[in-house]
Formats: C-alpha cells, structure tokens, sequence
C-alpha cells in the first residue's frame, strides 16, 4: 500500500473510531487509536476498517466482552481492543 494511501486510511479510521452512537465507544476506539495507530501495520488497518463496520452496540458488547469476537475478523486486533476496553473499566472501577 502506497504511503499516501495508507495516510488516507489512517485518517479515515481516525474518523471513524471518534463518530460513534455512544461516548463509551468513540472512548475506547480513541484510547485504542492513539495507543497504536503508528504501529499498526497496512493488513491491520484494512482489518480495523473491517471492524469498525460491525454495529455500535455489537462492536461495543463484544468490546466489553458480553459476545464473543466473531469469525472472519482479525482475532489478535480484535483482542487488543477487548483487552483495552477491559483494562480502562477495571481502572475506572471503585474500590
């Protein structure tokens, strides 16, 4: 993928995780995107763009894990954005 294309992708994805239906999910798409977007390589971005066309609240109830990841998307990319969902609400948890 040519770097102009990939620049276009990456934005398009920014986009993409900060207009969500819900505050809790453009959080953490957002948390996830800027903890690795620069290390993401071209596969991975065309997989998060897969990702991102699933359904807010089935993204989000997989992201939190209430289902599981489906067949046909990229599991270890997928299990990277559970696993931040996951560490972000055990952070925000009372004590």
């Amino acid at each position: 993928m040519h770097s102009e294309s990939l620049d276009v992708l990456k934005r398009k994805l920014h986009y993409l995780c900060r207009r969500r239906a819900t505050q809790e999910l453009e959080l953490l798409l957002m948390r996830f995107w800027e903890k690795n977007a620069d290390d993401l390589t071209a596969q991975e971005l065309l997989d998060l763009e897969q990702i991102l066309t699933l359904d807010d609240m089935d993204l989000l109830a997989i992201s939190l894990g209430q289902r599981p990841i489906p067949q046909g998307y990229n599991q270890t990319l997928f299990a990277k954005i559970v696993e931040g969902a996951r560490s972000e609400t055990l952070r925000t948890q009372p004590d």
